[in-house]
């Protein structure tokens, strides 16, 4: 027998063991494939492992049997290091998806006048402060402020609105901000031109409260409700409180194969519910796109009383990055009913294929529809639907990575790595086409006052037969029957 250094045979068999075994691992750790699946996979590897280290040790047989041997555990090892590449890569997306770090930006902002240009200029001076804003994003400011050795007098106010318009009045230096108040502000009069008047001369991060509102099922066998929040932010940010561009209700029955999407006007005058440490005014009146601001169980606790159900988890979707989303999945094909012009792109009716940057403003257009908003929300129904359909579809697989890598970067929710693992090795096991159904909710226009604004607003007073529809289309999904109130397609 040869000394151990004059057998690479039996190295390069270690090697490929190791690395095979790595594999196996990070397949396992996975955990999206079913049992079945998963077990052939790892017994096609050993075996081939198995073979090609008899071929490598064994000393006395053929030359031939040996380049077989060769060639299997290089196959193998390339195969066992790709495949540990695409696995760890689902892993790292799942565990992003799953871990909501809960970030928020709060700022000084000051006149755009070069008065104030660095945070040593604030040192005495009086800075505006809102009492309906949550406390913790001023005190944050003023916390770090003062460790920077600057010293404020503050001003309360009710209204976000007063305090800019005393701001841009000069009656006070400057102003504490959460950042996803800017959005709202620039939509009352005289403020359209306030990202240009004003300017953040500080701002820090800091980490804003929330709560687990998570109601754990079987997503493999048990229907259940998701909040699907969407953030239409330039910046490709996922702050924690940004207001609910996008609200939509999607309940999953994965028994029956059915998935009914219901979409929810941002304006739409509700109650608002949360709990006592999430900052936000309980039972208090206003548009729904402001409860994102104190985070999306807000939102989801709001909707949960509206359509009398319960909502299992809550996703949050960056509707600026879906742009990388669609373009990996090599475009979405849709039906879109009426012929528009939107974000220098046109839309003829009928079937249609969307790359990414076509999808977003595909989105985002309002303006081109007599119902402006509710047309904007059907529309965002059927890109998302024209996603779950393509992703349902081989073409995940031929770019996983780069699929799993967008999401991570444009969705974030508080469903756990095993729901979201349960769910996918469902539809593997049994790729069944699914029944996607729709419908919108509706409402009336008007002006009232809006809580977290402080102040009057344009709002969308509820249509309450087309929420009672909405009720009876959930229930009835969730039962595992057809929905009864569904939008034409």
């Amino acid at each position: 027998m040869k000394p151990l250094w004059k057998r690479p045979g039996l190295y390069i068999s270690i090697v490929t063991g190791i690395l095979t075994a790595l594999f196996i691992y990070e397949l396992y750790k996975l955990s999206l494939l079913p049992a079945a699946i998963l077990a052939g996979i790892i017994i096609t590897v050993l075996l081939m492992w198995i073979l090609s280290a008899i071929c490598l040790i064994k000393e006395d047989l053929h030359l031939a049997w040996r380049i077989v041997g060769g060639l299997l555990a290089v196959c193998l090892a390339l195969a066992s290091a790709g495949g540990m590449y695409y696995a760890n890569t689902g892993n790292k997306a799942l565990e992003e998806l799953s871990d909501q770090e809960g970030k928020s930006i709060v700022a000084v902002y000051v006149l755009n006048n070069h008065v104030i240009e660095d945070v040593k200029d604030l040192e005495g001076r009086k800075i505006g402060v809102q009492k309906t804003m949550s406390a913790q994003g001023t005190d944050v400011c003023i916390e770090e402020l003062k460790k920077s050795g600057v010293n404020i007098t503050t001003e309360e106010f009710d209204s976000s609105y007063r305090m800019t318009q005393a701001l841009k009045g000069q009656a006070i230096d400057g102003m504490i901000l959460d950042q996803g108040y800017l959005d709202t502000l620039l939509e009352m009069p005289g403020m359209e031109n306030l990202d240009e008047e004003i300017v953040p001369v500080v701002q820090y991060y800091y980490d804003a409260p929330k709560t687990n509102t998570a109601e754990t099922v079987d997503t493999a066998m048990e229907p259940f409700t998701v909040y699907i929040s969407g953030i239409d932010t330039r910046e490709n940010k996922l702050l924690r409180n940004s207001r609910s561009d996008v609200n939509l209700l999607a309940t999953v029955n994965p028994q029956s194969h059915e998935i009914l999407l219901i979409s929810i006007p941002r304006d739409y005058y509700v109650e608002t519910v949360c709990e006592p440490d999430m900052g936000c005014m309980n039972g208090a009146m206003d548009k729904l796109t402001h409860t994102g601001l104190h985070g999306p169980e807000t939102t989801e606790m709001t909707l949960e009383k509206l359509f009398d159900t319960s909502i299992n988890y809550n996703v949050r979707v960056n509707f600026s990055s879906l742009v990388d989303v669609v373009d990996e999945l090599g475009g979405v094909d849709l039906y879109n009913p009426e012929a528009f012009t939107g974000g220098g792109y046109n839309y003829p009716q009928g079937n249609i294929t969307l790359d990414g940057q076509k999808a977003l403003a595909f989105v985002r257009e309002r303006y081109a529809f007599t119902d402006g908003d509710r047309a904007r929300g059907r529309n965002q129904m059927r890109v998302l639907t024209a996603i779950i359909n393509k992703m349902m579809s081989p073409k995940i697989l031929t770019n996983f990575t780069g699929i799993m890598n967008s999401l991570s970067s444009s969705f974030e929710t508080n469903m756990s790595e095993k729901d979201i693992k349960a769910l996918v090795q469902a539809q593997l096991a049994d790729p069944a086409k699914w029944t996607i159904y729709s419908y919108s909710v509706t409402g009336s226009g008007g002006t009232d006052y809006a809580a977290e604004l402080g102040d009057n607003a344009y709002v969308m007073y509820p249509d309450q037969t087309t929420v009672d529809n909405a009720k009876a289309d959930i229930k009835a999904v969730l039962s595992g029957e057809p929905a009864p109130f569904v939008n034409p397609q």
